[in-house]
């Protein structure tokens, strides 16, 4: 088998339900869109593609419960031909003094002063040595820096701070209203009408007098042993609608000004790509709780790198996202349960206690982090969930000495 990398590009306004309740209820009359679809999206879509320039038996599949083609990596956003990542929530982004002026960017970083006697704190395993991530200022933040350019998240991921951050929103939404037709009569049901809100991946916007095209697309990554072109149109996402699938090039390989940065660091950060899976929720289930030598801590190490023990100290998580599916098994057909994941952007502070961090770069560098059966000796869950690239990781250094204010 051979990696192979490919670009999909939409052909039409596109649905990735976001999980939240849509039926015929207050509330719930809306269907809302991921901005980017989730890894088991991309990795049903291009298994079911090259599937059937293969001519599975897909009976056969469903029965055996096997994949088409093992392992999918993304996917990871272009934007025109630029990778953008979703922003890392240990930064901070501020308006600027004035509108012409770039806005200030803070970093968060791990708390390196101590609680007083009388003090507390109810973050998460915080007797096991997790230290809060204390914003250095109270002002209202900027908004629209939802992505960021490849070139500032490296500059991030080396401890430095981006020069011109440049504002990058989601993919806008296209919102069309429905009405509901009744089953038997054929005809509308009065009063049932409801909302889906779609994600246009194409823009035309006027500047100095010319338009101007954009255009987002996914690029992943599949390890098959078809040897012919994966290339074509298929359906992606809620209601069957089009892409199309080319070859690609290009992937985000490690740097080596990172590769430098890690090679001995003391301390390492892990962002999130794209949302993980960990059976602990926010906490990855290779990190364990230890109570050797007298002081609690949160040690383990990522998969792919036993020769590497990492320290966990602190994590920057926003808000849990959820995510869902819908079977097209014969046994389960329905809608598929809830997973609550880890969203793309979260970073984890490491210190490195036992080998070279380097090893994180060749190793572990849009790798899978999330859990599975060889870290947490379950089997009902298995590896399907980094099999299909969930918790892509890039790793970085940051600075003990930080604490909180900007580097």
């Amino acid at each position: 088998m051979s990696w192979k990398t490919v670009r999909i590009r939409a052909l039409d306004s596109l649905l990735f339900r976001d999980g939240r309740p849509f039926a015929a209820e207050p509330g719930a009359l809306t269907a809302r869109s991921l901005p980017i679809p989730p890894p088991n999206t991309i990795a049903g879509f291009l298994r079911t593609l090259i599937g059937e320039r293969k001519g599975l038996d897909w009976e056969y599949i469903a029965q055996e419960r096997i994949y088409s083609e093992p392992l999918i990596r993304g996917p990871l956003s272009l934007l025109d031909e630029e990778f953008v990542l979703p922003a890392p929530a240990d930064a901070l982004v501020l308006p600027g003094s004035s509108e012409h002026n770039p806005p200030r960017v803070l970093r968060l970083a791990p708390d390196a002063d101590p609680l007083r006697e009388g003090e507390g704190c109810d973050i998460p395993e915080y007797h096991y040595g997790m230290r809060p991530l204390i914003p250095p200022t109270n002002e209202k933040l900027a908004s629209g820096y939802s992505f960021w350019r490849w070139a500032d998240l490296e500059q991030w991921l080396l401890g430095k701070i981006p020069e011109r951050l440049q504002r990058i929103a989601p993919p806008e939404t296209e919102s069309r209203t429905h009405v509901s037709i009744d089953s038997l009569t054929g005809t509308t049901d009065e009063g049932m009408l409801y909302t889906v809100e779609y994600r246009t991946y194409e823009r035309l916007e006027e500047r100095n007098g010319r338009l101007n095209r954009s255009e987002w697309s996914f690029v992943a990554r599949v390890r098959t042993e078809w040897n012919g072109e994966i290339a074509g149109v298929g359906t992606l996402g809620g209601e069957r609608r089009l892409a199309y699938v080319e070859p690609y090039s290009r992937w985000l390989d490690c740097p080596e000004t990172l590769k430098a940065s890690l090679e001995n660091a003391p301390y390492v950060r892990m962002y999130l790509a794209t949302p993980a899976v960990f059976e602990c929720g926010w906490r990855p289930g290779w990190i364990h709780k230890l109570n050797g030598d007298g002081k609690p801590r949160l040690e383990g190490s990522p998969p792919g790198a036993p020769e590497v023990t990492l320290q966990l100290v602190a994590a920057a998580v926003p808000r849990r996202t959820a995510i869902s599916g819908w079977s097209l098994r014969h046994t389960t057909y329905g809608p598929k349960p809830v997973n609550w994941c880890v969203p793309a952007g979260s970073v984890y502070f490491f210190k490195v206690i036992k080998g070279d961090a380097t090893l994180l770069a060749e190793k572990c560098w849009l790798e899978p982090v999330s859990d599975g059966k060889e870290q947490n000796g379950r089997t009902d869950n298995g590896d399907r969930a980094r099999e299909a690239g969930f918790g892509l990781a890039l790793w970085g250094v940051w600075n003990s000495n930080e604490g909180g204010n900007h580097a």
